[in-house]
């Protein structure tokens, strides 16, 4: 919804929202609503009430800088243009509202495009850089308010253009239709609106992706009797799970994401709700088709860390000065070492490497090649050195990297991006699906306040719901053991978004060496190549429907005032 902005200059036309704190002095402090932020389990987020405001993200800082992504999206697509409207010099707006402003990027980049243009940007709070460059700051305005509860601050017909972006997490279904009132009331005659709206998706990992990086292999717990029988046998593949069980690890954090906005009245799919308003209240409607970004590559394994170098072994005492001599002057090839270094320098790592045995290079030694292309992901990954005779993982089907769909149906005839050159929007890597992912996942983590009231009110209320997920809980600790597990629930599917995206493999293919990684012992290194034997397996069973599941949708629309 309304996000954050920063500010500058605030207006006198919009009531004062305060409240008095009284300091240790005595004296009375008056505080604007706007600037006034809770603070729980680390978490920064607005002072509303959330039936006044449901907006249920965080404003830290990993959340706010998600939307300068948005706008080196926008940017690229446009070939420099923070606009999907093409705008002569001479018919540039003269007085521009950005609604739901948030950080304010946007304004500003917009105001270094159009150096004539006055802005005033709109939102629920301000936290934001108080310097600009004075050019700028003199044509841009702050101005805070809530335009769910009351009217915009601002005269009918003040604006010919209006800009909206990625407010819908926050609007609830039954607001839009007094919301696209006011708009329409703030627009001058012949003025333009560029909305872009993202639909709330929750990422998902498939189960054969994320079992190996944390199931270890059981122990037999059979016992065989003497009559010959077996009690207690167990052989369940890792990959298989009962009927009972959700499709993936994360369906407990899918489950209570999706009820916070259904207990907000928000529609997840603002892509199907908005073309209709827009035909109501405006005229010259253009309506983008929905552009789905999917999931990014799988990427190939890292290579395996080195083994610990061992002590010295002590020799026996009988051991003649001969035998020492031959030891001593061994060829360094018969004694294979391992690089101990963790420099980030390419040129100590190949150093590294070429001092290792022949048996184990092929994991480092993936590291240092020519960067693969993103398509030769599955292909080209790297097999475990303690076994020879793996197979090669099959080549991965070709896929596009995104899907144009109209009136929510998959249409392959359905016309390009009306706003976007066709080029520009093929000429994006696979890597580039990374970001859409990174700041899908982040949307949810900076849900956490609101998932955790969720499963607070399922705890009191609606312990039935959570049974289908394996939650059990203690009722002498309830409230602290609960969070925990929480937290740890939220930690796990960080760490497991983190593995799909790899942004190591983005690194890689900009340039940067494979860091060398500490030296393991030799159970540790058990260990690793147990799990990397795993994820091979896994991956051969992996099916391109998964990896053709969208990470984000997003739609344009554009309109005119009659």
């Amino acid at each position: 919804m309304q996000k954050i902005v920063s500010a500058t200059a605030s207006s006198s036309s919009s009531p004062p929202r305060s409240s008095t704190n009284i300091s240790i002095d005595g004296r009375r402090h008056t505080r604007l609503k706007e600037t006034q932020f809770n603070y729980r389990y680390g978490q920064k987020l607005h002072s509303f009430e959330p039936e006044k405001a449901p907006y249920p993200i965080s404003y830290d800082k990993d959340i706010l800088e998600l939307e300068h992504l948005d706008g080196q999206l926008v940017k690229y697509l446009r070939q420099g243009s923070v606009s999907f409207l093409n705008f002569h010099e001479a018919e540039r707006p003269q007085r521009c509202l950005d609604l739901g402003c948030g950080t304010g990027a946007w304004v500003i980049e917009a105001a270094k495009e159009w150096r004539t243009t006055e802005f005033i940007g709109f939102d629920l709070v301000n936290v934001q850089l108080k310097a600009l460059d004075p050019s700028l700051e003199e044509r841009i305005q702050w101005v805070y308010g809530n335009f769910l509860t009351t009217r915009l601050p601002f005269e009918d017909d003040e604006f010919d253009h209006i800009h909206i972006q990625s407010i819908a997490l926050g609007v609830p279904e039954n607001k839009w239709d007094v919301l696209f009132d006011e708009i329409c009331r703030v627009l001058c005659p012949g003025g333009s609106v560029e909305m872009v709206e993202d639909d709330i998706i929750f990422p998902s990992l498939p189960r054969w992706f994320t079992a190996p990086m944390r199931a270890k292999p059981r122990r037999s717990a059979s016992v065989h009797l003497p009559e010959g029988s077996v009690r207690g046998s167990i052989s369940t593949s890792l990959l298989e799970s009962p009927p009972s069980i959700p499709n993936h690890d994360h369906a407990l954090l899918e489950s209570l994401y999706k009820a916070v906005f259904e207990h907000r009245f928000i529609n997840m799919k603002p892509s199907a709700v908005l073309p209709s308003y827009f035909s109501t209240y405006f005229r010259q409607v253009t309506l983008g088709p929905v552009l789905s970004f999917f999931m990014p590559p799988l990427p190939p394994l890292q290579p395996l860390s080195p083994r610990m170098a061992t002590a010295y072994a002590i020799e026996p005492l009988g051991l003649d000065a001969e035998r020492r001599s031959v030891a001593n002057t061994a060829p360094p090839s018969s004694s294979p070492t391992r690089p101990i270094s963790v420099s980030f320098s390419s040129a100590m790592s190949k150093e590294s490497s070429s001092s290792t045995s022949e048996s184990s290079l092929g994991f480092r030694e993936r590291s240092h090649s020519s960067p693969l292309k993103p398509s030769e992901a599955l292909s080209s990954i790297a097999v475990s050195d303690t076994d020879d005779h793996s197979e090669d993982i099959p080549s991965p089907t070709p896929r596009g990297l995104y899907a144009l769909e109209a009136n929510g149906l998959a249409d392959k005839t359905a016309p390009r991006l009306p706003f976007v050159a066709v080029e520009r929007l093929d000429s994006l890597t696979e890597r580039s699906l990374a970001m859409h992912l990174y700041r899908a996942y982040n949307y949810v983590l900076g849900c956490q306040d609101a998932l955790w009231e969720e499963l607070k009110d399922r705890l009191r209320n609606r312990r039935e719901e959570l049974e289908p997920f394996g939650w059990e809980d203690e009722e002498e600790f309830e409230e602290v053991h609960n969070r925990k597990k929480f937290e740890r629930l939220l930690e796990r599917y960080r760490s497991d978004m983190q593995s799909r995206v790899s942004f190591w493999c983005s690194l890689r293919d900009l340039g940067w060496p494979q860091p060398a990684r500490e030296p393991l012992s030799k159970a540790e290194l058990i260990e690793e190549e147990r799990m990397h034997e795993a994820m091979l397996e896994s991956r051969r069973t992996a099916s391109f429907e998964d990896q053709q599941m969208p990470c984000r949708s997003i739609r344009v629309l554009v309109g005119f005032k009659p």
